[in-house]
């Protein structure tokens, strides 16, 4: 029966094509319908090995499907929310400062970023304040120098949480959440310092932009 073998090579088509996608919701679309007609085919031609391949490839490409669906539903709504520093908090370490100390000085390497828990601290240079539940030091980790721009100093006892390099360049590669909100993140602080500093090429490290 011809159908029957065009029905075998519709499916192994479908599975060829899978190779050559790049994005993944249509490569699982093809990937069911590969799925589909090669059960088809299998249950046909009583080929039992490939009906039970394609029997227990389908469910997990059609959760597969809908993880990436449910992701992209999240991307797309994340984009319009606002940026919650404090989603960071499960993935730092906490640190502190005594009042006085330097948090970094400029010039130094930028290894981390950290999250005010308590205390207040200081730009030097811009005498700008900064207070519980800010950022400091996320742009300069991912400047091509990664290096400090200000000098950022601890005006009274303060505990901080940092995450590392190595772990914000992890998580940035591996969770697309994480590396959306950072994206974010550094557009708004270097729109904020453009306002603040009235031009659009400063880039500072202000409360709204510490690197």
């Amino acid at each position: 029966m011809y159908w029957i073998e065009g029905l075998g090579y519709a499916a192994s088509l479908a599975v060829f094509i899978t190779f050559w996608m790049k994005t993944l919701i249509p490569l699982r679309v093809v990937a069911i319908l590969g799925n589909i007609l090669f059960l088809s085919y299998g249950l046909t031609v009583e080929l039992w090995n490939i009906t039970a391949l394609h029997a227990a490839l389908l469910p997990l490409n059609l959760l597969r499907l809908f993880q990436a669906l449910a992701l992209r539903k999240r991307l797309r709504e994340m984009a319009h929310a606002q940026f919650d520093p404090g989603a960071l908090i499960p993935f730092m370490t906490q640190v502190d400062y005594k009042g006085g100390s330097y948090l970094f000085e400029r010039g130094d390497q930028a290894l981390d970023i950290y999250y005010l828990l308590e205390g207040r601290v200081r730009v030097e240079a811009l005498d700008l304040a900064i207070y519980p539940g800010q950022l400091i030091g996320e742009i300069a980790m991912f400047t091509p120098e990664k290096s400090r721009t200000q000098t950022v100093v601890c005006e009274t006892n303060c505990k901080l949480l940092k995450l590392s390099e190595d772990k914000t360049l992890q998580l940035y590669a591996e969770n697309p959440e994480f590396g959306l909100y950072i994206t974010k993140m550094m557009v708004s602080r270097l729109l904020d310092n453009s306002k603040s500093e009235g031009g659009p090429a400063a880039v500072t490290e202000a409360p709204v932009s510490i690197a």
